[in-house]
């Protein structure tokens, strides 16, 4: 890869890319290696490029952090829809004409 810099600004757009397509099982490995670059990185950014290479990647990140808050109240309003079928299909289940469990013979 380039300088650090820009390998993090590269591994960022990666994995603004993968949040973009859903593709969140790939998401673990890119931030691996987005934070083992971190890591090396020294306190301060060495010139004008460094610096120019980090705000790219912070406003990328703050981009894929808001799309991943979206995806996950999104899922969890689908997860809330399914909720609801299966407590209303236990509903119908315990209705009128439903032979109560201890009713049915489970012997074979």
């Amino acid at each position: 890869m380039n300088d650090p810099y820009t390998a993090l600004l590269e591994l960022t757009e990666r994995e603004h890319a993968l949040v973009v397509a859903g593709a969140w099982e790939e998401l673990a490995a890119v931030d691996a290696r987005r934070r083992a670059v971190l890591a090396a990185l020294p306190e301060r950014a060495p010139d004008r490029a460094a610096r120019a290479a980090l705000t790219c990647a912070a406003d990328l990140q703050v981009a894929s952090t808001a799309l991943l808050e979206a995806q996950v109240d999104e899922l969890r309003r689908s997860l809330g829809s399914v909720a609801q079928g299966r407590a209303a299909v236990q509903g119908y289940g315990a209705g009128v004409g439903a032979v109560p469990a201890a009713q049915i013979d489970l012997s074979g």
